[in-house]
């Protein structure tokens, strides 16, 4: 049964800088803490350990950690924004090799300095940082200090001056650019939806669309996301939690405001709330997503204190991941994170949003339009070809799915479709199409293009639709699909560091999807067979979506078994959700091997079903 989530403690979807001091916390009471909410479980081997901070670290876990009442009150004023003293920049918790900037407040030190979100900050004024070290302890200080802060940015070391000052944190503006009302937004707090609204009412009257810029926002408050969100959707839920025991809760939405489209900027920097909030747009059809895939934290945490715990003192608080998260159609966003609509890189993504925000025009010559999730975006041909726009327009086209349609006006209100590499063609840009060109005759091409629109597969080299796909290279499909990070290292005989889907098969293990042979070898240029490919897409299915892991939990039914008798005991039931989720292909016995075309075709159609890719 889902629950409406209980308000006892304040939900905290954000990515924060805390590392792990000493607490004032007794050592007894915060295992009872973590024991009762720790999403995950703590093993008992890991409650054995004699501090907090070692507890922490065998956790592994960047989003669980004590703060001191200082980092605490910081905390809050990252998401809630206020005035603080500092460099006006965010980082992420997680230590890996440093920590990296997350986003770059406007009018602030930082960004007058150069500082660029995903620099990674390894040392202030010559010391390095460290997992115990906690960012702000020497960067927040005294009005009017200088200090010195290193970065490495794509393997380079670069050193920035900056002098501290007061930052003012204004988490939401608006303004209307044209036929567009931006709302860019910094985080989700306490203000926030108060915020939205008062940019839709001030500008409704007077725009066609909305552009929320959510690239570099790390999150913030559920409820606040929930509500701000709502105000574009009406959605009755905004997003469910799961927790350790498997119990679903959810937080409502509130009447919407506005039924114009949204049309949500995203980047690799956009984390959970910011995730949540355009999985809401997504589920209810209310706009796109256009940018780059987000970060993939897909997991929310409560904040322990002083005023629903009583053995919390002083201002301290512990911050504790006690649930997964969902959005409304039930896709997760952990780690795989949210695939945007239309895949555009950075430098394009402003504009290209910007060529999208124009209404219906009264005369359709001169003009396309695109139809993509349920909606109708206008672009001014003329406008197109600038020299300012005719590289986003052009990477515009290339972006588009097979799921979309393209037409270009002709006379007062007439449409012919048309094929980007068409209108490219006309219009003389430099266009590259992600297709494969031996793909066009194969009855999955809608399939395999859809995955290469979203760079899943990279079109660069012949694809081979016919010729069976071996473990690693299935490995490395669904492992791009996932979006998975590269593995701890996978220790088979035949599969060395240097092998091109060592990462893959990596991560692919971590995760539990795949394993060896059992004698040391794993086997990647051996083909696998169609029920293996059908039991790691349920595997997937299961831990990307709720469908899918309540499909995982249900036993099969004796007329089922009929259906799927002829695969060995153990994929039975992964053949059972494939063919539910709607992503099984025909014409395969299950031990034969499958092709590449019907791997990508399962693999296309599987993240589709389960909202995985933005249909």
């Amino acid at each position: 049964m889902k629950k409406l989530i209980s308000s006892l403690l304040a939900l905290a979807l954000s990515l924060s800088l805390a590392a792990v001091p000493a607490s004032a916390l007794t050592l007894e009471d915060a295992k009872q803490l973590l024991s009762a909410h720790y999403v995950d479980g703590v093993p008992p081997e890991v409650l054995e350990l004699d501090s907090l901070d070692a507890i922490l670290e065998a956790l592994g876990d960047p989003y669980t950690f004590y703060m001191t009442p200082e980092q605490y009150q910081s905390f809050e004023q990252a998401v809630n924004g206020r005035v603080v003293v500092g460099i006006g920049a965010t980082v992420e918790t997680a230590y890996d090799g440093g920590y990296r900037v997350m986003s770059v407040l406007p009018d602030s030190p930082a960004l007058e300095a150069g500082i660029q979100p995903g620099d990674i900050l390894t040392a202030v004024d010559g010391v390095p940082m460290s997992p115990e070290v906690d960012p702000r302890v020497p960067i927040v200080g005294e009005e009017g200090i200088p200090l010195t802060l290193t970065v490495n940015r794509g393997g380079q070391i670069l050193d920035f001056s900056l002098t501290r000052r007061a930052v003012n944190i204004p988490i939401v503006t608006y303004d209307r650019v044209g036929d567009a009302g931006v709302i860019d937004c910094l985080s989700f707090g306490a203000t926030t939806p108060q915020s939205f609204l008062e940019a839709i009412r001030d500008l409704e009257e007077d725009v066609s669309l909305w552009i929320v810029d959510l690239r570099s926002n790390p999150g913030g408050d559920s409820g606040s996301t929930a509500v701000a969100a709502s105000l574009f959707t009406s959605g009755k839920v905004m997003l469910y939690f799961r927790d350790g025991a498997g119990s679903y809760y959810y937080r409502p939405g509130i009447p919407g405001v506005t039924q114009k489209p949204v049309i949500v900027l995203t980047s690799e920097h956009s984390a959970s709330g910011s995730e949540l909030f355009a999985g809401d747009i997504r589920t209810y059809r209310s706009g796109i997503a256009l940018g780059q895939r987000t970060l993939g934290k897909g997991t929310a945490q409560i904040v322990v204190d002083e005023s629903n715990s009583s053995v919390m003192e002083g201002g301290e608080a512990l911050k504790i991941t006690a649930y997964r998260f969902f959005a409304p159609d039930g896709a997760t966003n952990h780690i795989i994170g949210i695939l945007p609509t239309l895949l555009i890189s950075p430098e394009n993504t402003t504009a290209a949003a910007l060529l999208l925000a124009h209404p219906s025009p009264q005369r359709a010559a001169g003009w396309c339009r695109l139809d993509v999730a349920d909606h109708s975006f206008y672009i001014d041909l003329q406008e197109g070809v600038t020299e300012d726009n005719r590289s986003a327009f052009t990477e515009l086209l290339e972006a588009i799915p097979p799921s979309a349609q393209l037409y270009k006006g002709a006379g007062v209100q007439m449409w012919d479709e048309i094929t980007p590499a068409q209108l490219a063609r006309e219009l003389r840009l430099d266009f590259t199409p992600r297709v494969f060109s031996d793909a066009a005759d194969s009855p999955y091409a809608r399939e395999i293009n859809t995955l290469a629109a979203y760079l899943i597969l990279n079109n660069s080299s012949p694809f081979q639709p016919g010729e069976p796909i071996g473990r690693g290279q299935f490995a490395s499909m669904v492992a791009n699909a996932m979006d998975l990070p590269a593995g701890k290292g996978a220790k088979f005989s035949d599969v060395s560091a240097d092998h091109p889907y060592y990462e893959a098969i990596s991560a692919m293990c971590d995760m539990g999807f795949l394993s060896g042979h059992g004698d040391g070898t794993f086997g990647p240029e051996d083909p696998i067979t169609f029920q293996e490919a059908v039991t790691v897409l349920s595997e997937m299915a299961a831990w990307t979506s709720m469908d899918g892991w309540e499909l995982d939990g249900t036993p099969l039914l004796p007329e089922e078994l009929l259906d799927f008798y002829n695969y060995d005991d153990w994929a039975r039931i992964p053949a059972r959700n494939l063919s539910v989720l709607e992503a099984m292909v025909e014409g395969f016995a299950p031990q034969d091997p499958i092709t590449r075309e019907a791997a990508a075709a399962m693999l296309c159609r599987l993240m589709e079903s389960i909202h995985l890719i933005w249909d």
